[in-house]
């Protein structure tokens, strides 16, 4: 019998339905937690109190080992990436990280504000929009460590990643968390989903059983960290913002924890398959679940590893397109050595990145060049004669941007 929901054994057989709960729960293969969820059922919070158990099927230890394997084989594929490849790909997976956590929460971001809040960052000028958010995923780039175990620490990160998105009204109340009620209700029926808990007092009290939870050596790190985004989500500490915290503080744990790129993809994972991502929230919160992550486990495992399956295809095509670029580029006999070192920076930002306002810029191109002891005017002499000859053509004026011709992909 293939393993269902405890609300489906319910459905199927009422009277088999306490002792398969207890089966599970009691397992010797079960992991339980310290962490009680608000359950519901037809749009009423559960009285009953139970804790989150995982049943490690061996569905959950194949995936795990796989998504350990695929982080494996994607810093593999990455270390072997050429500098401007690298930074170029790091910069398209934390733009799409920004982008793919708002989209979620329905905020539409595009990559001009992310950008112009880097360039903000980089020359320390004005504030503008998503400053704060940037800041905090290239700290994830930056493989800054992250280790929560105080309230104010949570409320740090939050302040920080929301800074100037969060509507006033909206801003939390309570020393560290919201202090009233709140409700999640469904977009498109408008009845109620969710109901968290309800004052401040009982927030800090779950939120107290989380940074135990996550803080606790002897848990599985992957199922550690699922579970206990599942609870963040469900405590819903703050009135708005949650989503974009709970998956800040999962990408930045999993960066370290497997890759930087499966770390930073994770929003986008979740983006691509988000009728998946919800639905595992509705299982685990249904009250005829009795409170089993199993499920929600199981979900967003696959969603992860469908989503490093994705980053894997991505490296090893443009890791060949850029071998077989780099060879085209050798086999040009009426090249310079400086022109073909400039054709290969080229060839790396053409492949790895999508759009023209964040391919390299000559400034960019001089600087390096210079620091290989290549003189300014030869730098951009070689430019200059390279898009005489069709090689290269230029794409933007401000800043100046060239793309090299198709002919070398």
């Amino acid at each position: 019998m293939s393993y269902k929901e405890l609300r489906i054994v319910k459905y199927m057989n009422y009277n088999a339905y306490k002792d398969e709960y207890a089966k599970r729960f009691e397992g010797y293969a079960t992991l339980k937690t310290i962490l009680k969820p608000h359950l519901m059922k037809h749009g009423v919070v559960s009285e009953t109190k139970l804790p989150i158990f995982v049943v490690n099927l061996p569905k959950i230890s194949l995936l795990s080992e796989k998504i350990i394997e695929n982080s494996r084989k994607i810093e593999e594929l990455a270390s072997e990436l050429p500098g401007v490849a690298r930074k170029q790909f790091y910069n398209e997976k934390l733009t799409l990280a920004i982008q793919s956590t708002d989209e979620i929460e329905g905020i539409k971001t595009t990559r001009k504000e992310i950008n112009s809040a880097k360039k903000a960052l980089e020359n320390m000028t004005k504030k503008v929009r998503l400053q704060s958010t940037v800041k905090l995923y290239l700290d994830i780039i930056n493989d800054n460590a992250l280790h929560i175990t105080t309230f104010e620490e949570i409320r740090r990160i939050y302040d920080e990643l929301t800074d100037g998105e969060i509507a006033s009204e909206n801003l939390p109340d309570g020393q560290f968390f919201r202090a009233k009620e709140v409700f999640i209700t469904d977009e498109k029926s408008g009845g109620t989903v969710h109901i968290p808990p309800t004052n401040g007092e009982k927030i800090c009290q779950m939120m107290t059983d989380w940074l135990t939870f996550i803080n606790d050596s002897e848990i599985p790190f992957l199922i550690k960290a699922l579970v206990g985004h599942y609870f963040f989500e469900n405590v819903h500490p703050f009135y708005d913002g949650n989503g974009r915290t709970g998956r800040y503080i999962l990408s930045k744990y999993l960066s370290r924890k497997l890759d930087i790129y499966t770390g930073l993809g994770i929003s986008q994972f979740f983006n691509e398959n988000r009728k998946k991502y919800y639905d595992a929230f509705a299982f685990t919160g249904h009250a005829d679940n009795q409170a089993e992550g199993t499920f929600f486990v199981l979900n967003l495992l696959q969603i992860i590893d469908e989503g490093q399956r994705s980053i894997l295809a991505d490296l090893e095509l443009k890791v060949a397109q850029l071998d077989n670029a780099k060879e085209n580029i050798k086999v040009d006999t009426d090249l310079s050595p400086l022109e073909e070192d400039i054709l290969f920076l080229l060839a790396q930002s053409k492949l790895f990145t999508e759009r023209i306002e964040d391919k390299l810029p000559d400034k960019e191109i001089v600087s390096r060049k210079m620091r290989a002891e290549h003189s300014q005017s030869a730098i951009k002499k070689a430019l200059k004669k390279l898009e005489e000859q069709g090689k290269i053509a230029l794409v933007q004026k401000r800043p100046l941007i060239h793309d090299i011709s198709d002919d070398y992909i």
